[in-house]
């Protein structure tokens, strides 16, 4: 790696000063513009004008300055120090175009030249505060904050930023972040809202699978274990890979340091050699300013190592898909350890359970509710086989139960063109479309199978639910359209199956959490119990169900959204149900858990103060919203 003294240029960036226009900067990234300025192509208006004074072509990067045209006017303000190269007001003034397009370390440059030329220009000194800020390095944009407030202790901006820097600072270093004012509101910060932090862990290249994160020490269940803004984000639509693969290309153009973080991600080529990054890349805060620096690989060497990012790397989230940097190197589980929380566009993990030093730690990749067919099916897309113990529990007998499965599906098939050939069909209430004969045709086929395996006895429990699903559907949709008025659908038969299928798993020999692990696989078979014990008013058996459901979770998919939204469901429901002597204990009893979820997946509101509980109480009333209404999560983008 080239010294970070001696300039490195290429089609992509500059990453040294050079007396001329930073090419990075001005040929790749577009303009920066304001409503009425005009699209130019980069460098427009800065062209070399000979004989120009040093002031008047610094005046020319003023006014393009304020058209919000970055690029041009950087170009400008070369020109003019080509004139006379010790200008510190042209060096401070293209350090805040540095600054508006997030060149930071080109800034840092700067400012520091226009320090050396003039050590008593203050605004130079603020914007190498800015840089050091935009870098990560809080320590040294703190200490320059303080040099300035020792000449200027009444100015607002660098008290602000002083502020701003010392919370960054404490989030870096300690993961102290102060999760109510960035769950409900809007921490006010010049270029992210929260600094990235790497908790106690590490990369280790010895996983089943290549690389993984592992605990440096004992973690307890609530822990932050990391937290990355993006590198680049999308939202979710049919050009998401292209654009990420752009913001990877223009975050490696800007700043070398996310350069050096984009090669170092993994991409799922062999060329990589399964590389184990050393953690400290990934805590800036840490960094002095002469940590080398990669040089930029051939244009095409990038685009496909980036395209390869997106490809193994981009998580998903509700409404965008990003790549993260420390985050791409944790493996998927289908039953994980730790939990995702998206706050804006900045990831929150933290661990879901209590984890032993050296443990592995998992996140989930997509929705781990599903059998595992369906999991294998989405985790082939993600280019991987999911070996974990979940996965390895349904893959015994997988291959006959699939075989079932099949026989069944020609069986429906059968079934359903006799039915829809059938006169008798075509009279008002008949089986028009087959379906009913199809349902129940695939029923009776793997009901007759052997249950032998958890694989088959989640396939045998599907078919039979399918089977009740269309009566169940059309009874609860015409319910819910009369208000109650019409009869609610029968909840016993579906009842009888859940209570068939506890009674297989326990047959299997089952422990606990492998019961947990086979119910998370039908979960939509024992919520629509709960929903129909709740429109039959047996208000009891739904709310057992209901700590059925959350303690499933609490076993498979601990501390994720759909948890907490059971949890509150359990609250609204207990509130309204509970009855006698016991009532109040019962209502404490729901809101206790669900404070616990909450608090461990918000990682605040667990404390016994008033303010702590006041807290805690409008989380889950905003989740308790979310779930009526059918909405994501309050905090995320």
């Amino acid at each position: 790696a080239p010294s970070t003294h001696a300039p490195t240029k290429s089609r992509f960036c500059t990453y040294a000063m050079a007396p001329e226009a930073p090419k990075g900067m001005v040929d790749l990234l577009p303009a920066q513009k304001k409503k009425g300025a005009k699209n130019a192509a980069p460098g427009n208006g800065a062209s070399p004008i000979p004989n120009w004074p040093p002031e008047a072509l610094r005046e020319q990067g003023n006014e393009l300055f304020r058209r919000g045209d970055y690029g041009a006017a950087a170009a400008r303000y070369a020109e003019a120090l080509k004139v006379k190269a010790d200008d510190a007001m042209t060096l401070a003034n293209r350090a805040e175009c540095y600054l508006r397009v997030r060149q930071f370390h080109l800034a840092l440059v700067d400012a520091d030249a226009a320090l050396a030329a003039d050590p008593s220009h203050h605004k130079a000194l603020y914007k190498r505060a800015m840089a050091l800020n935009g870098l990560g390095r809080y320590p040294d944009a703190i200490k320059a904050l303080k040099q300035l407030l020792d000449k200027e202790p009444e100015d607002p901006a660098a008290l602000n930023a002083l502020a701003e820097c010392e919370l960054l600072q404490s989030q870096a270093f300690a993961g102290d972040f102060h999760m109510p004012s960035l769950l409900f509101g809007r921490s006010a910060t010049s270029f992210r809202r929260c600094a990235d932090y790497v908790g106690p862990v590490k990369i280790v290249g010895d996983r089943p699978f290549g690389r993984g994160v592992v605990t440096t020490r004992a973690m307890r269940a609530g822990e932050l274990i990391c937290v990355a803004s993006p590198l680049a984000v999308a939202p979710l639509t049919s050009g998401a890979e292209a654009a990420l693969m752009g913001g990877l290309v223009g975050a490696a153009s800007r700043n070398p340091q996310d350069l050096a973080v984009i090669l170092a991600l993994p991409s799922g080529e062999s060329s990589d050699g399964g590389r184990v990054p050393d953690v400290a890349k990934f805590r800036r805060h840490l960094g002095k300013g002469d940590e080398a620096l990669p040089e930029l690989p051939p244009q095409e060497v990038f685009a496909r190592h980036a395209a390869n990012v997106v490809k193994t790397s981009a998580v998903r989230n509700a409404n965008s898909v990003g790549v993260y940097p420390f985050p791409s190197f944790l493996n998927h589980s289908c039953a994980p350890n730790a939990c995702k929380l998206m706050v804006g566009h900045t990831m929150f993990i933290r661990a879901a359970r209590d984890l032993v030093a050296g443990e592995e730690v998992f996140m989930k990749y997509f929705d781990v509710t599903m059998p595992k067919p369906e999991r294998s099916g989405v985790a082939k897309r993600w280019g991987f086989e999911c070996a974990c113990p979940r996965c390895k529990l349904e893959a015994v007998g997988e291959d006959k139960a699939a075989a079932a499965t099949e026989r069944a599906s020609k069986q429906a098939k059968a079934a359903k063109d006799a039915a829809v050939a059938d006169p008798a069909n075509k009279k008002k209430g008949g089986d028009k479309d087959g379906e009913k004969a199809a349902a129940r045709a695939a029923a009776e086929s793997l009901s007759a199978e052997d249950t032998g395996s958890v694989a088959m006895l989640i396939a045998q429990l599907r078919a039979k639910a399918k089977e009740l699903h269309g009566d169940i559907s059309r009874q609860m949709a015409e319910y819910k359209r009369t208000k109650g008025k019409s009869a609610a659908p029968d909840p016993n038969h579906l009842v009888e199956l859940t209570v068939w299928f506890e009674a297989q798993m326990d047959a299997l020999g089952l422990s606990e959490t492998q019961k947990a692990w086979a119910r998370t696989s039908v979960i939509q078979v024992y919520s629509n119990v709960q929903l129909c014990l709740n429109a039959a008013g047996q208000l009891e058996a739904r709310a057992e169900m209901l700590g059925k459901v959350a303690a499933t979770l609490n076993a498979t998919d601990p501390c994720s959204y759909d948890h907490v939204k059971q949890t509150a469901i359990k609250v609204i429901h207990q509130r309204v149900a509970a009855g006698g002597a016991g009532k109040e204990k019962i209502i404490a009893a729901a809101e206790a858990e669900a404070a616990a979820v909450h608090s461990l997946r918000y990682g605040c509101g667990g404390g016994s103060d008033e303010e702590e509980k006041e807290l805690m109480a409008e989380m889950i009333k905003i989740t308790g919203h979310a779930v009526e209404e059918g909405a994501q999560e309050f905090c995320e983008a």
